[in-house]
């Protein structure tokens, strides 16, 4: 699975995807001239994607991806049905063959407020988070970023 941070809908252009490059670059912890380099681009034309003067080109969408396993979809066009926290969270729940009611209630929430993040209609919150951590060993950042290991143990 792949970080898909949500954004609403009025950020999806693609010039709106530097400010999203941006932010995954900062959470995977690299200088812009550190990200350049693995990425092949000078620091200058970064410095252009991320102030929004160049939009996210599909190849270095496509090469964040494969390096940092960062939702490509999401860099170019920001929040996409297929890859964003709900769409993880009911994976989690499938494979741990569970309903949204039973997960609800492992959770400490109703199903009904399960089965609204996962459709997107309201984001995973940090507690919910928290709990599928706590209890199941997903990762936060992952299930809220789709960043690094689905497994935080």
């Amino acid at each position: 699975m792949m970080w898909g941070r949500g954004y609403s809908s009025s950020t999806t252009s693609r010039y709106g995807s530097g400010e999203r490059f941006k932010d995954a670059r900062k959470r995977i912890g690299l200088r812009q001239k550190d990200m350049a380099e693995i990425l092949g681009i000078s620091p200058a034309y970064l410095s252009l994607i991320e102030t929004g003067r160049q939009p996210v080109s599909e190849p270095i969408a496509q090469a964040m991806q494969d390096k940092f396993n960062v939702d490509g979809q999401w860099l170019l066009y920001g929040n996409t049905t297929g890859y964003n926290a709900g769409t993880r969270l009911k994976s989690v729940r499938k494979q741990l063959g569970m309903t949204q009611a039973e997960l609800g209630k492992a959770i400490g929430v109703s199903g009904l407020y399960i089965g609204l993040m996962e459709r997107g209609g309201q984001a995973v919150s940090m507690p919910v988070a928290s709990s599928m951590d706590t209890k199941y060993h997903i990762s936060t950042e992952w299930l809220l970023y789709g960043v690094g290991s689905q497994y935080s143990r």
